[in-house]
């Protein structure tokens, strides 16, 4: 059934497999490193080898995206951490993966055809696109072979969690509560006091200026840095070299034809009979929709709706859409191109039950002559040989960076590279690619780096590789305070505005308390302006901003979060006072808010909202439950040194 994506379609299974990982949330990570570390194996369940190369490649994946959250290193801690959790999520899937086939859970082709082609990514305007599909999945070269695998053990997957989810439910008791916490409103106003109203009455003495400077001495060392050398490899360059004239490219033309065939394609409707266990009943049934649909005057797609069996072209008239042959099962496929338009068939029997078909429309299949493909062709046999070049060169840089690793000599004059420098290189730099790869910057700090020696080959990213060498080491260092002067005398001035903000914050949260109106309790702080701004009217950047007291809800548009957390998090207020506070915003500027009033959310209807918050985390629960049983009774071997 799904010939047509093995031969033609290569899907990046993450689009798919990603639903997965709300499962791990479910299941901690702690004690995954005290499994039994046997050193012939890096990571199995129950016997089952998961690919070293798999996890490694998550793994650097991960370490990508976290290097921009830690520029300088990447902590101990979270490294140890990510290992962690990478290794309780390869566990996780699985343990489900087997349980699933433990069980015979089954997925038909069907299934995960409908699964593809329902795919957002793979649509335009709505509408599965054949040529999206075939870009993305270009781009990707994800294997046809493993994605159907990963699509299938997902479905797979979901099955199993629908049978564990269908049993939470929430009690009447439960769905009153869940609708008064969420449907809770609270009667607030608010001031914001911003920091750059104080900024320029700030003050930076010299003696305030030298004590921050010793007490922060760390924070203004310099960067560690090395003047990194390096030669690159890219596919990119190689490229360039590449020679191409018209007898070769004809000649790859010849070797890549078949994917500017575009194969006949027809649409056709169905209507599929399933009799489990009895083939006979499944076949008279069959005959007898045939004697149906073949009256003059019979509405086929009418009568498909009503008694298909296929949940995925039932409700839309068994209408299978345009497809190739290969697309589908070998005898669906034969009857189909062997009809013609408005001809009916049937029954048809293959792994799916009996089919009466219909035939709608034939596309004619078309082939793109040389001519018409030759400028996309130019530039993909340029990479193709590049790439082949590309492993070839990339094998002897490899090995002579090892062979005399205390030079890059013999590579530049084997390979034709040249040495290029980055002066000061350091972690953190930005404007160069070396400096945003956290395996560059950890070989240039390494020991055997910054001991003379060549790092290994790295690839930077898909067809660029490097060798880096370090030279001039030199360790962060305390930078004189008249180095850093402007800096510190700034970092002064800040925390003198902010403590001016916060003091004049709670003044003005005693004085609302009192029961003094916003209004009179401003006016002598400053200029007062609508929290919501006017349309047409522009605000003093010191103005402070002024909430009246309204109802707000616990994601009210158009007010900051913290405020809102430090509204719903204060007391509620005695009858006629007010509960006043202060916080202190990200942004540096000062809150102060005062309650006056909560109102509980009060159930409607039959509260589906609520119903699905509870059963939703009662679900989750017990998937988690669920998962550390299964992980009690496995046999787990996990050796950390997956990850070197």
């Amino acid at each position: 059934m799904l010939q047509w994506i093995n031969d033609r379609l290569k899907v990046f299974g993450w689009l798919f497999i990603a639903p997965l990982a709300v499962v791990f949330v479910f299941w901690g990570v702690q004690g995954i490193v005290s499994f039994s570390a046997k050193q012939d194996k890096g990571l199995s369940v129950d016997g089952k080898e998961i690919p070293t190369e798999e996890v490694r490649n998550a793994y650097q994946r991960q370490l990508a995206q976290l290097s921009r959250l830690y520029p300088e290193e990447l902590p101990a801690a979270v490294r140890t951490d990510l290992q962690q959790r990478l290794v309780d999520e390869f566990v996780n899937s699985s343990l489900i993966s087997q349980k699933t086939e433990a069980e015979k859970y089954a997925v038909t082709d069907q299934d995960v055809l409908a699964s593809i082609v329902k795919e957002p990514a793979f649509q335009v305007a709505g509408k599965f696109d054949r040529e999206t599909y075939d870009a993305l999945l270009r781009e990707r070269g994800y294997t046809p072979t493993r994605f159907e695998a990963e699509q299938r053990d997902l479905l797979k997957s979901r099955a199993l969690e629908s049978g564990v989810f269908i049993s939470a439910f929430a009690t009447p008791t439960d769905l009153v509560r869940a609708a008064a916490l969420r449907g809770e409103t609270r009667e607030a106003a608010y001031a914001v006091l911003p920091l750059k109203k104080y900024l320029p009455t700030a003050k930076a003495e010299e003696a305030a200026i030298a004590a921050y400077y010793e007490a922060h001495k760390a924070s203004y060392k310099t960067p560690e840095t090395v003047t990194l050398a390096y030669l690159e490899l890219t596919v990119a360059e190689l490229a360039k070299d590449v020679v191409v004239d018209e007898p070769t490219l004809r000649a790859y033309y010849d070797t890549v034809k078949d994917r500017f065939v575009e194969a006949e394609r027809r649409r056709a409707r169905h209507i599929v009979i399933q009799v489990a266990g009895d083939d006979a009943a499944g076949r008279k049934k069959a005959e007898a929709l045939l004697a149906e649909v073949s009256k003059p005057g019979a509405d086929f797609a009418a009568i498909a709706t009503v008694n298909s069996q296929d949940a995925g072209s039932a409700p839309i008239g068994g209408d299978l859409g345009f497809v190739e042959k290969t697309f589908l099962s070998a005898p669906l496929g034969e009857a189909i191109f062997s009809m013609k338009p408005g001809e009916i068939k049937g029954p048809v029997k293959s792994e799916f039950g009996w089919h009466v078909i219909k035939l709608e429309e034939i596309q004619a299949g078309v082939s793109r002559k040389f001519e018409d493909v030759r400028a996309e062709l130019e530039p993909e046999y340029r990479k193709a040989e590049a790439e082949k070049r590309f492993g070839e060169k990339q094998e002897k840089i490899e090995q002579l960076a090892f062979e005399q690793n205390d030079t890059l000599g013999p590579v530049t004059k084997a390979l034709g590279l040249t040495v290029k420098e980055i002066p000061e290189f350091h972690r953190g730099m930005v404007g160069n690619a070396l400096g945003a790869s956290q395996k560059v910057v950890q070989a240039a700090f390494s020991a055997d780096v910054l001991g003379g020696q060549n790092s290994k080959a790295i690839e930077v990213t898909p067809g660029t590789v490097v060798v880096v060498r370090s030279a001039e080491h030199k360790l962060p260092a305390d930078q004189a305070l008249e180095a850093v002067r402007p800096l510190v005398a700034e970092a002064v001035k800040r925390e003198a505005a902010l403590a001016a903000a916060k003091a004049a914050g709670e003044s003005l949260a005693k004085a609302i308390a009192s029961g003094i109106a916003w209004d009179a309790a401003l006016k002598p702080v400053g200029v007062i302006a609508p929290a919501t701004p006017v349309a047409g009217k522009a605000v003093a950047p010191d103005a402070i901003l002024l909430a009246q007291p309204a109802y707000v809800a616990r994601a009210q548009p158009g007010v900051d979060r913290e405020i809102l957390g430090a509204i719903f998090g204060a007391a509620t207020p005695a009858s006629g006072s007010r509960t006043t506070g202060t916080v202190a915003l990200t942004s540096g500027d000062v809150a102060v808010y005062a309650l006056t009033q909560v109102k509980p959310g009060v159930l409607t209807g039959e509260g589906a909202e609520e119903r699905r918050s509870i059963e939703g985390a009662a679900a989750e629960a017990d998937f988690s439950t669920y998962l550390s049983a299964l992980k009690a009774k496995a046999e787990i071997h996990y050796n950390p040194s997956i990850f070197e």
